[in-house]
């Protein structure tokens, strides 16, 4: 690549979408990929994820900007559509409600056309009784494994093995991670 193209920032981009600084790839005009050069190394896969990233970073800023642009010539089918969901949803429970009524008085699942009536069984219990029970009798019981787990790293216990696992994190900004390095 030119020296005119090494600092790829998102209004360049935006004339230039293919141009990454030392991305790995071959680009023809337009910023089409012709040909994919597969990380070889670490800092390769590096500047990979961080132009990923600068094309995601370009392609969220579009797509918000369209989609600003787009309300603000839609204010009115938006509004349309907010007041067209608050009637639906009015007329919704009404109906639900006139439904539930029509059943308690005649005892018919299906009272109206397009409407009916399902049973559902539901409990209701104290959380401390069904505990105190759960216990009792040694079932219904799930271990919280967030409290559990935050207890056992700060009180060793003789059945659990604490073992440390590498686990890679990456710069948010590569840019300056990489600028940091030369």
């Amino acid at each position: 690549m030119t020296e005119d193209y090494r600092h790829c920032d998102t209004e360049h981009l935006r004339d230039y979408p293919g141009c990454f600084e030392e991305c790995g790839h071959d680009v023809c005009t337009g910023g089409t990929l012709v040909a994919e050069v597969k990380p070889i190394s670490l800092l390769d896969q590096i500047k990979e994820v961080r132009g990923a990233r600068l094309r995601l970073e370009v392609a969220k800023l579009e797509k918000e900007q369209s989609f600003t642009e787009w309300e603000k010539a839609n204010t009115d089918l938006l509004q349309e559509v907010n007041s067209a969901f608050a009637e639906v949803t009015t007329s919704e429970t009404l109906l639900r409600e006139l439904t539930v009524k029509a059943y308690n008085e005649t005892g018919s699942k299906t009272p109206a056309p397009g409407v009916g009536i399902r049973e559902v069984t539901k409990l209701e219990y104290d959380p401390k009784e069904a505990l105190k029970w759960a216990m009792s009798h040694q079932i219904a019981l799930s271990l919280d494994k967030k409290s559990f787990e935050g207890f056992a790293k700060a009180t060793p216990l003789d059945f659990v093995e604490v073992k440390t696992e590498p686990q890679a994190t990456i710069a948010t900004d590569l840019n300056k991670a990489l600028e940091e390095k030369k």
